[in-house]
């Protein structure tokens, strides 16, 4: 695998770009990334989008292959990512993630839901007015999904601590033939204890949660 910090080069194109992702937001970025790898066509990477310090965005792009320096568009810092991990290695951890459940409706389907949106509902179901109230529900239901027991097993990881929630986004874009794209994420921190690395890693490779081509999924992780 390779870890890549990818930004925008200072040029005119970059500015017409920056327009096209204030626009259509996680579409645009996706597209703009999937530039990197020119001769690929289905997506092999996974991305992770912050703002710098002069408010432009940058990318960290976990990738099979190291992305293609044939655009001036991009500045891109690539290396090999082999972390060497073993059980009881300790990593502080920032992951986006998409958290989402199936839930029946009363015909017996089955459809997912997103947990925080899912949590609210049921609140304003249970005649909860409180925006405070309603709040603490919707990140106590996004802390549990990320604390699953089974999530965590299948992740080959405990939690050290309750993670924090650095923040919730809802997401809107749109594809070619006015195709939306509709989806939250949220923000987590926290540190954790590897328990069955390989798993760890196997999983780290597939990404974390759904919505992996939008930007959700990557986990940054260090030494502790």
């Amino acid at each position: 695998m390779f870890l890549s910090k990818v930004t925008l080069a200072s040029s005119a194109q970059s500015a017409i770009e920056l327009a096209k992702l204030s626009k259509n937001g996680v579409y645009a970025s996706h597209q703009l990334l999937w530039r990197l790898f020119p001769n690929e066509e289905q997506r092999n990477f996974m991305y992770r989008e912050e703002q710098g310090s002069d408010g432009r965005p940058k990318y960290f792009v976990l990738s099979n292959k190291p992305p293609e320096q044939s655009d001036t568009l991009f500045e891109i810092n690539s290396k090999q990512f082999n972390p060497q991990l073993g059980v009881g290695t300790r990593l502080a951890f920032k992951l986006r993630v998409n958290p989402t459940i199936c839930v029946s409706d009363h015909e017996g389907k089955s459809r997912r839901h997103d947990v925080m949106m899912h949590a609210k509902k049921k609140a304003k179901d249970a005649s909860i007015d409180s925006v405070s109230d309603i709040n603490t529900l919707m990140e106590q239901a996004a802390i549990d999904w990320i604390s699953d027991s089974k999530r965590l097993e299948l992740w080959g990881v405990s939690l050290d601590c309750i993670p924090d929630i650095e923040s919730y986004e809802q997401h809107s874009s749109e594809k070619k033939r006015s195709q939306k794209i509709r989806f939250s994420s949220v923000n987590f921190q926290g540190l954790l204890t590897l328990t069955d690395p390989e798993r760890f890693m196997n999983q780290y490779e597939k990404g974390f949660g759904r919505a992996k081509a939008m930007g959700c999924g990557l986990m940054l992780i260090r030494l502790v």
